[in-house]
C-alpha cells in the first residue's frame, strides 16, 4: 500500500462526480484520427502532458487510494496513445521526471506510471535503460536523498534526533512525507531494474558513497511497517549483487559491503538482514541476503567473520539453514546450493566453531545431503543435485566439528548412484582461499541467476530435528515482516 487512507484525507464525492472524473480521464486519451495521422509526436505528447496534468491536480481530491492509482495508472497503459507509441511515451516520462522544479506531485504519478508499466510489461525495462532511465532514476533519487539526510533524517527517527535540532513543522513533514513517497517507488523501479535487466557498468558507476551511505545508516529494523525502509533493504541487496557480477571483469569498489563492514553505518541494517533472511519466503531475496552473508562470512582478515555476529545471531542462522535446507521445494535445489555455499563458512570462520551449536543436527542432515539417494527421486542426477551432494560432502569434510571417528571402514561417499557421481574424485578449495566458485556462473556448481530456478520433482527431505534451546543474551528484538510497494518482496 502506497497511499494512507486517512493520509490524504479522502473527500466524499457522489457516483455521479466521480463517473464523470473517470470519464474526463478518458476522453483526454481519445485520439482525432484526423491531427494523430497528421502529426502524431505532437499529439501524443499534448495529450499525456493533458493527462498528466489533469490527474495531478486531482490529487487528494479524486484519486486518494492505491485503487484510484492503480486505475489512473492501467487507464493510461492501456490506452492506443500509450501502447501503440511506447518508446516515445516513456521516453516522454523520463524527460519530465528528470526535471528538477517539476511539480512534486507529478512526480510521484510520474514515478508510479512507469512503475506499474515496468511490472506489466518487463520489455518497458529495457527501453527505460535505452533512454537513460537508471540516470533519471538514480540523480531524482539522490536529490531526495540529499533533502532528507539535511532537513529529516535526524528528525525522522528518535535514536537519532539531536535534542539541538529544531522540531519539524506541518509543512516540513508534508514535503518529508511526499519525497519518502516518490523515492520508494522509485526504489522500486531500480530494484526491478537490477533484477530483470542487464545494467551496464556506467550505470553501477555513477552510484557514490553519500547515496549507499545513506541507504545504510537510514535502512530500519524496528518497525515492520516502513515502505521507504522496505525498498531501500531491497536496493541495497541488488545493488551488492550488482558489485558481485561486475567484479568477475572489472576493477570495482563494492560500495555496500563495505558500509557493511562499518557496523556504526551498518547496525540497522544487519538487524535486518536477520529478521529478512528468517522470514522471508522470496527466493530472490533469499539468494541476495545469501550473497551478503557470504562476503562477511568469508572475510577472515582482522578477524571480521569471528567478531561480526553476535552468537545468537549466529545461532539464529544455523536455525534457520536448517529448517531451509529441509524445505526446498521441487524447483529450488539451486537454493539449497546456496544455502550450502553459506553454511560452511558460518560453521568454519565464526563463533560456532567453538560452541559447536546443534552439532548432530547438521551432521545428519549433510549426511542426509550427501546420498543421492535421499533426494533425487530418479536415477538421472543432473548438475543442481551433484552440486547438492558435493557442497553436502564438503561442508562436512572441513569444518572439523563435525567430523566423527567413522563406525567402519566403508566409504560414506558410496551410494546406489555412485556411478553417477564420484564424491572421491572431487577437489576442494583450500581452507584458506575464499570460494570464488559462488559467483562465477561458468561452472556447474554455480549460483545461477535468481530468476531461473530449474524445475524437478524430489522425494521430500526427512522431518526436521527438534530445536534446542539455548539461553543466550538477544542482540535486539525485532518483529513482523516488511511489506513491498505493491510488489513481492
Amino acid at each position: 500500500m502506497i497511499l494512507n487512507p486517512a493520509t490524504p484525507e479522502v473527500n466524499e464525492h457522489s457516483q455521479t462526480e466521480s463517473t464523470e472524473f473517470w470519464k474526463c480521464l478518458d476522453e483526454i486519451l481519445q485520439l482525432d484520427q484526423e491531427k494523430y495521422n497528421r502529426d502524431r509526436p505532437a499529439v501524443i505528447n499534448s495529450n499525456l502532458v493533458k493527462y498528466l496534468k489533469f490527474t495531478t491536480d486531482s490529487y487528494k481530491e479524486y484519486i486518494n487510494t492505491d485503487r484510484d492509482l492503480y486505475r489512473m495508472a492501467l487507464t493510461l497503459v492501456e490506452s492506443l496513445i500509450f501502447s501503440d507509441n511506447l518508446k516515445f511515451c516513456i521516453s516522454k516520462l523520463l524527460s519530465m521526471l528528470n526535471i528538477d522544479l517539476l511539480d512534486m506531485n507529478m512526480k510521484f504519478f510520474i514515478s508510479y506510471i512507469l512503475l506499474f508499466e515496468s511490472k506489466r510489461n518487463l520489455h518497458s525495462l529495457d527501453i527505460m535503460i535505452d533512454f537513460q532511465g537508471f540516470t533519471v532514476f538514480y540523480n531524482t533519487l539522490y536529490t531526495q536523498f540529499a533533502y532528507l539526510e539535511k532537513y529529516s533524517f535526524e528528525n525522522s527517527y528518535p535514536r537519532h534526533k539531536d535534542s539541538n535540532q529544531p522540531d519539524l513543522t506541518d509543512l516540513d513533514v508534508g514535503i518529508i512525507d511526499e519525497m519518502k513517497q516518490i523515492s520508494t517507488v522509485l526504489m522500486d523501479l531500480m530494484y526491478q531494474m537490477f533484477k530483470y535487466c542487464k545494467c551496464a557498468i556506467a550505470d553501477v558507476q555513477i552510484v557514490d558513497d553519500f547515496f549507499v551511505h545513506f541507504l545504510m545508516h537510514s535502512v530500519r529494523s524496528d518497525t515492520t511497517t516502513d515502505l521507504f525502509s522496505a525498498s531501500e533493504f531491497k536496493v541495497l541487496l541488488a545493488l551488492n549483487e550488482q558489485y558481485i557480477m561486475f567484479a568477475q571483469d572489472y576493477k570495482i569498489e563494492n560500495k555496500v559491503f563495505k558500509f557493511v563492514l562499518d557496523t556504526s553505518a551498518s547496525k540497522s541494517f544487519t538487524e535486518l538482514l536477520l529478521l529478512k533472511f528468517n522470514r522471508s519466503e522470496d527466493p530472490s531475496l533469499k539468494i541476495m541476503m545469501c550473497k551478503v552473508l557470504y562476503l562477511i562470512l568469508t572475510t577472515t582478515q582482522d578477524d571480521i567473520a569471528m567478531n561480526f555476529f553476535y552468537l545468537n545471531d549466529l545461532n539464529v542462522f544455523v536455525d534457520v539453514l536448517l529448517r531451509e535446507l529441509q524445505n526446498i521445494s521441487e524447483n529450488q535445489e539451486t537454493l539449497r546450493n546456496t544455502f550450502l555455499r553459506v553454511l560452511l563458512p558460518l560453521l568454519k570462520n565464526t563463533e560456532l566453531s567453538k560452541t559447536h551449536y546443534r552439532k548432530e543436527d547438521l551432521t545428519q542432515l549433510l549426511q542426509y545431503l550427501s546420498t543421492s539417494d535421499n533426494f533425487c527421486s530418479t536415477d538421472d542426477i543432473n548438475d543442481d543435485q551433484r552440486t547438492t551432494i558435493k557442497l553436502a560432502f564438503k561442508t562436512l569434510n572441513e569444518v572439523d566439528w563435525l567430523q566423527s571417528p567413522p563406525a567402519n571402514d566403508d566409504d560414506p561417499s558410496v551410494t546406489s548412484r555412485s556411478s553417477s557421481i564420484s564424491i572421491n574424485g572431487m577437489t576442494f578449495v583450500n581452507a584458506n582461499e575464499r570460494e570464488k566458485d559462488l559467483y562465477n556462473v561458468k561452472t556447474n556448481d554455480s549460483i545461477i541467476s535468481i530468476e531461473s530456478l530449474s524445475k524437478r520433482k524430489s522425494r521430500p527431505p526427512p522431518p526436521p530435528p527438534p530445536s534446542r534451546k539455548v539461553n543466550i543474551p538477544k542482540r535486539v528484538d525485532v518483529n513482523g515482516f516488511l511489506m513491498g510497494v505493491r510488489s513481492t518482496d
